[in-house]
């Protein structure tokens, strides 16, 4: 039987620290629930979901250093250019005080019980409408993905920003036999969220249904 837990992390950077600690409890996770592959596949999904978030963090504290207007699309596209060019070589510690003074972090949560695994990512960045349409596009694009072949044949030797990551936890939560319309990305208030259901309970009512019914 599962014992209802909850687990909070606080993330500015993602370093080997916080790699380790979330491998500790996936791995207890996967022991607990007696789900094969469990600690493998949440190990990943949560490496993507906090790098994306850290890396959205890091981008808008480089377009504030170099002065660049998110709110104005040509300064905006020369700035996302320039931030891909130099991304390998920021030094995320010189940035950690701007990321502080500008309240960027992320927020995993984590809530466990009889009948599901919850998982939330939550950055306080938030997305802008074209980053916002581009991951929806990208997670559409993901569900007809049905095996690696598939995926392969669908994404081959692409890289970042091609929506690798997502194809992956999507196609990692099918291998894990669940669905991944439970994965979602969505705005809510000064919040970009990632949220993750896993119905350990044949009768689980998902989160999406429980609203449409209030």
């Amino acid at each position: 039987m599962v014992e209802p837990s909850k687990k909070h992390i606080s993330i500015l950077i993602l370093d080997n620290f916080v790699r380790d600690s979330l491998k500790d409890w996936t791995d207890d996770l996967e022991s607990d629930l007696k789900i094969d592959g469990l600690s493998h596949t949440l190990h990943f999904v949560l490496m993507e979901l906090i790098g994306n978030a850290v890396k959205a963090n890091l981008k808008r504290v480089y377009f504030k250093k170099h002065r660049y207007d998110v709110s104005n699309p040509e300064s905006y596209s020369q700035g996302v250019e320039a931030f891909m060019a130099d991304y390998n070589s920021i030094d995320e510690d010189e940035y950690k005080d701007v990321m502080r003074q500008m309240d960027f972090n992320v927020d995993v949560k984590v809530d466990v019980n009889t009948e599901r695994l919850l998982i939330f990512v939550e950055n306080t960045t938030v997305m802008l409408e074209e980053e916002e349409r581009r991951i929806r596009t990208k997670l559409a694009d993901s569900t007809d993905i049905k095996n690696i072949v598939d995926f392969s044949m669908h994404y081959g030797d692409d890289t970042e920003g091609r929506g690798l990551g997502l194809a992956m936890i999507v196609l990692l939560m099918k291998d894990l036999g669940f669905d991944p319309g439970f994965f979602r990305v969505y705005q809510n208030g000064e919040k970009t969220i990632a949220r993750l259901e896993f119905p350990l309970d044949k009768d689980y009512v998902p989160i999406r249904n429980r609203m449409k019914q209030n």
